[in-house]
This record gives structure tokens, C-alpha cells and sequence, in this order.
């Protein structure tokens, strides 16, 4: 017995719908009516790529899916009726673009004729009247006008910048507003972040780097190394298994650019520069804090101020500010709470030495 379906029908001049319930092979656009289209099923099929014309180049990863819709149409210009099917294929994972910070891909799409046996034809015809559907993906809805049918393809851009695992991607059409999901795959990749593109060189400054799966919410342990050109990290070796990132801590070394990259061979990953500068207002700061330190101290306590005191407090409050920085020592004989480095702390420790002398640790 030979299955009925039902045809949503567009009329011709006034653009209203109506139904009819035939079998396909027996359905005919009357002389009024512009286009029709029928449910076939409910959901989307996987085709062979190996014979559907949009693939260039066939592979393993590449996957051709069929709308579970039959459209009928004319030829612009004619009476002539055709059938087609709207076809598209996800060739390739989601790929990181590091440079603009998000996961990108493409659909591409279609609409192929199809004749009594189900074969597509490859040649181009155009549509009397164009058919609309949109292709949604997170808050974004892009309009897609088929206007002719069997080529060119038309390429539908899919991004995301928080995509994890998969993408859902929905095909809206008339007949199903609602729309057909289809997930697209997301390639994980190691991304390397800081929020500083400088920092004070020589060693006096630390920098804390972030290394994170992007693209996965869970994984198998993934071991990476990170390889700096100049300074040193804390932690060269470390595993990520989430997207949740690892803190790493960069200390400058020399003067120049630092080259910071993630090794592993099996994901894709960024690479972060650091310009270190001379520490100019490192050492200002520490060597006016010490002076002004020494400052007070001599007028608070009524003694003569020389110019051997006065540079005798901005040495101390250099040895303070680089002893603490650099090496880890306080000599001011308290403790102070580090905050890392910012021109209010360097400055005040050169103030308290300057004031208070420097105090050698006990052992």
C-alpha cells in the first residue's frame, strides 16, 4: 500500500496555505499554487558522503545529513515542476580561533533535486518562488534563502565562544518552526592566558599565567609542559582534565620579549608574549620611599638632615624593595603581606625601611 502524506501548499498570488493529503509520486502543483512541502519523517538522516556532490573531498570525519522534508517548486520562468531535498554537510569539528576567542565552523548547505528513483541531478535550476529557513545556534538566528536549487552550495558561519563538547545547531523551517538539532563536534584546544602584556624585568616582578582546556567539560588527564624563552615558571609540568584553568607563575629574567608556549602533541594551543621592561619605577619608587623614610625619621627625632643620611636611607630602601622582590627576604622587622607588585607597596616599603633601618633576619 502506497503511504499518503500531507502537503502544505503555498498559493500563487495570494501567498496562503493549504493542505493536501496525497502520495508523493502522485502529487502536481496546480496552475495557482507556487510551492509545496511534506513531512517525510521526524527526524534528520545520515547519507553517504562518497555520492552527494558537496563534498569535495570525502573523509572519514565528514557527514551529510538530510532534512526529513520533500520540497516541490517550479523552474523560475516555467511550468516545469521539480522536487528537491535540502541536504547539508558537517565536514569538521569546531576549530579555537585564538584570535578572536572563539570556536569556529561552518554548514553547508544543498538544496538538491531529486528525481523519481531518489537520485539527486547536478544541474542548476532556479526557483519561481525562493524558500526560507534559518539556521539557529545560541542567541544567534541566521536567515538562509534558497533561491536555486542543485548549486552553488550556500555556507552557513557557526561560532561559539563558550561551546563545550558540542555545539547544537537547529534547522528552522516552515513546516517545523520548532526545528531539526543537530550537535557539531568541538576539537578541545589548550589555550595560554594573561591579562599583562608587560612586566618589570631583572627578576624584581611575577606574573601569574592561566592554562586551560577550552572546549570540554571533562576529559582524560592531558600532561603539558610550558616552555618559556626567558624567566621561569613555577610549574613547567602540569595535567589538565577540565576547562577549569591552572595558575602558573611566570618571574621575569633579563630584559626583552618572553616567549611563553604549551607542548602537546595532540591539541592544538596559543602562544603569549611579555615584553619585560627595566624596572624604572621599581627602583624610583623604592630609592624616594627610602629617602623620604630617612626624611622623617631625621626630623621627627630633631637631627641634623645631611646629605649622607638622606642617601644613606634611599640605599636602604632599594636593598629592602629588591631583597623583598626579588629574594623573598623582609629586613624591615615585621612581616608584611604580600600583595604582589604595585607602585603603593614598593613605595612603602621603601618608606617603613627608610624609616625603621633594616633588620637582619634571624637564622
Amino acid at each position: 500500500m502506497r503511504r499518503q502524506v500531507k502537503f502544505k501548499v503555498t498559493a500563487n498570488v495570494t501567498a496562503d496555505t493549504s493542505a493536501r493529503v496525497v502520495e508523493v509520486r502522485a502529487f502536481r502543483l496546480r496552475a495557482e499554487e507556487k510551492k509545496a512541502v511534506a513531512l517525510t519523517g521526524s527526524n534528520i538522516t545520515k547519507l553517504d558522503p562518497s555520492v552527494i556532490p558537496i563534498v569535495d573531498n570525502p573523509t572519514s570525519q565528514a557527514g551529510v545529513f538530510m532534512l526529513p522534508e520533500l520540497y516541490y517548486a517550479k523552474v523560475a520562468g516555467t511550468n516545469e515542476q521539480l522536487s528537491y531535498r535540502i541536504l547539508f554537510i558537517d565536514s569538521a569539528p569546531l576549530r579555537y580561533d585564538f584570535g578572536k576567542e572563539q570556536f569556529e565552523g561552518s554548514i553547508r548547505f544543498l538544496p538538491a533535486e531529486v528525481n523519481e528513483s531518489g537520485n539527486t541531478q547536478p544541474s542548476p535550476k532556479p526557483l519561481s518562488v525562493p524558500e526560507d529557513i534559518f539556521i539557529s545556534f545560541g542567541a544567534t538566528s541566521v536567515p538562509l534563502r534558497i533561491t536555486q536549487i542543485n548549486w552553488p552550495p550556500l555556507d552557513v558561519a557557526i561560532t561559539s565562544a563558550v561551546a563545550r563538547d558540542s555545539v547544537e545547531v537547529k534547522v528552522l523551517t516552515v513546516s517545523n518552526p520548532l526545528g531539526y538539532p543537530k550537535n557539531l563536534r568541538v576539537e578541545p584546544a589548550i589555550i595560554l592566558t594573561s591579562t599583562r602584556t608587560f612586566i618589570q624585568g631583572l627578576g624584581i616582578q611575577t606574573l601569574p599565567v592561566h592554562v586551560a582546556l577550552k572546549g570540554v567539560s571533562s576529559c582524560q588527564p592531558v600532561p603539558v609542559t610550558i616552555e618559556t624563552s626567558l624567566g621561569t615558571v613555577n610549574l613547567a609540568n602540569l595535567t589538565l582534565s577540565s576547562d577549569q584553568p591552572h595558575e602558573i607563575i611566570l618571574r621575569s629574567e633579563n630584559l626583552g620579549v618572553i616567549n611563553l608556549k604549551v607542548i602537546n602533541p595532540n591539541y592544538r594551543s596559543n602562544s603569549i608574549t611579555v615584553q619585560a621592561v627595566f624596572p624604572w619605577i621599581f627602583l624610583l619608587l623604592a630609592i624616594l620611599g627610602g629617602l623620604i623614610g630617612s626624611l622623617g625619621k631625621n626630623l621627627v627625632g630633631r637631627m641634623k638632615i645631611t646629605l649622607r643620611r638622606l642617601a644613606l636611607g634611599s640605599i636602604v630602601g632599594l636593598i629592602a624593595a629588591v631583597a623583598y622582590w626579588g629574594l623573598g627576604i623582609v629586613l624591615i622587622g615585621f612581616s608584611v603581606e604580600t600583595r604582589g607588585l604595585n607602585e603603593a607597596m614598593v613605595f612603602g616599603l621603601g618608606l617603613l625601611a627608610g624609616y625603621f633601618g633594616l633588620v637582619i633576619p634571624k637564622k
